[in-house]
């Protein structure tokens, strides 16, 4: 029989069982999130005769409108199914009781962000409308001029790196996160050999998270800082960390680098129909590092 429910702490060793089998994440940063970020009654999940077969992890987060003002979210992370027991339901049913779970703590929507863009539809049909959008671009190593403008690249704690991002997105639709948080990608691109940088060109001082998505290819995460300076933002990174390519993201709404484009990232589903009716048509909202 399903039960879907908070799991309890005698589970973990099943929940990290089922995350490494779904996503394939090292041992270590599963263990870190549960450890230092996520509590077990923070997850949701399906309990089919004793044997938890989906799960999802339901962070506090919270989103700041273009007027400063703020409102909590729930933000959905980790959502898995095992994989022999995928097409069953699952997933839609927890995200069901999900609504309830996320409503009682007090949360105006729910937020997420499709593991593959082939699942937005999926979460459109349970509810929920596209929100958030990413900038991306590609830039291969043969296409680098060298001109970093003097550009320098220092590691920083999550702290510093909040208070750089938090000052590039005032006065925009976006998501924030706690300093603690953002440790938290922090240690996502340590075991991914990355880090948080701050990064400075001619003067502008923006941030970085970057992580290496396999040996070769140097995904910066979030890039921030005036879009003048972008170009020689990338050489920078280029010249202090090597790649064959280099995937940069930075928010939807600012203007790219040549080449880029927008594409789709966060749904949310919000449960005050007053914030409903103000932001249905928001696509461009910035959600930042997603922790993906």
């Amino acid at each position: 029989m399903i039960n879907i429910r908070p799991a309890h702490p005698d589970e973990l060793p099943q929940l990290k069982d089922l995350w490494r089998k779904c996503f394939g994440d090292p041992s270590a940063y599963v263990d870190i999130f549960f450890q230092k970020f996520c509590s077990t009654d923070q997850v949701l999940v399906v309990d089919d005769d004793g044997e938890v077969d989906s799960m999802a992890a339901m962070l506090p987060g919270t989103i700041q409108f273009p007027d400063g003002s703020e409102v909590p979210v729930g933000y959905v992370y980790a959502l898995a199914t095992n994989p022999y027991m995928q097409g069953k339901g699952h997933a839609r049913q927890l995200l069901k009781v999900a609504d309830d779970f996320l409503r009682q703590r007090g949360d105006k929507a729910m937020v997420l962000v499709p593991a593959s863009p082939s699942l937005h539809r999926f979460f459109e049909a349970i509810g929920m409308d596209e929100c958030f959008a990413t900038r991306k671009v590609e830039i291969l190593t043969s296409a680098l001029t060298g001109e970093t403008g003097g550009g320098v690249l220092t590691p920083i704690s999550p702290r510093e790196y909040n208070e750089i991002r938090e000052g590039y997105l005032k006065g925009t639709f976006h998501m924030t996160y706690s300093d603690h948080m953002i440790s938290f990608q922090q240690i996502g691109s340590h075991l991914a050999y990355g880090d948080l940088y701050k990064i400075e060109i001619d003067g502008a001082v923006g941030c970085v998270a970057i992580e290496y998505v396999q040996k070769r290819r140097l995904l910066a995460k979030e890039l921030l800082i005036p879009t003048d300076k972008m170009a020689k933002a990338v050489e920078t990174i280029a010249k202090e960390m090597e790649a064959s390519r280099y995937h940069i993201r930075t928010p939807a709404f600012w203007d790219g680098l040549p080449g880029s484009y927008t594409q789709a990232f966060g749904m949310i589903k919000w449960y005050d129909m007053d914030l409903h009716a103000k932001y249905f048509a928001q696509q461009d909202a910035y959600l930042g590092l997603g922790f993906d």
